[in-house]
């Protein structure tokens, strides 16, 4: 009974190779403030391993590492403006290695794991079908602000939709606008 003894070997998964690709890079272009594109890990990985998967796979694994608190994703607005380019405004803060390389996580841990989860489903229940379309999810700070008046204006009843260019709909967006403006004052005038 001779068995073989070749060793599996252990190969990372995507994920992990993204994980380690924004570790170096927070490490290496953390004092200029500038991000990192999706476009740019496609590349590395092309580059460093020979795997080429698609943005919008890349984004979904963005995505995944987010909710399972290994990275941040932190957008700078003022960096898009500055570059001419969105997506360089986008930066990964790394906030657990042990989560990002997938090392055993503790009961207490996975507790809080499926917490966050719950939480980000409920969150997103409250805003609209379209809002998560092509696996990109926008920041934590644009969904605070955009869902309240999101859900003023479901909760309150519209004057009915007129086609394009009818002067009717007019009514409609004033009514539109007095809901937005008494949410934006309702919303300063609470303490934070």
């Amino acid at each position: 009974e001779r068995m073989s003894k070749r060793k599996k070997k252990y190969r990372p998964t995507t994920e992990q190779l993204i994980f380690l690709i924004l570790y170096r890079y927070n490490r290496r272009a953390n004092e200029s403030g500038f991000g990192i594109a999706v476009k740019e890990i496609r590349k590395e990985l092309a580059f460093e391993v020979g795997r080429k998967p698609s943005a919008r796979h890349i984004r979904s694994l963005l995505v995944h590492l987010e909710e399972k608190g290994a990275i941040e994703r932190d957008f700078n607005y003022l960096q898009a403006g500055l570059s001419g380019n969105e997506s360089q405004a986008t930066r990964y803060i790394i906030k657990d290695v042990a989560k990002g390389l997938d090392f055993f996580l503790t009961d207490q841990e996975l507790r809080v794991k499926g917490e966050i989860l719950s939480m980000t489903r409920e969150q997103q229940s409250k805003l609209p079908g379209l809002f998560y379309k092509r696996g990109y999810k926008p920041s934590k700070a644009y969904i605070e602000n955009y869902s309240p008046f999101y859900q003023a204006l479901k909760e309150t009843p519209l004057p009915p939709k007129f086609p394009k260019g009818d002067p009717r709909n007019f009514e409609r967006q004033k009514r539109n606008n007095e809901i937005l403006l008494a949410k934006k004052q309702e919303i300063a005038s609470t303490p934070l």
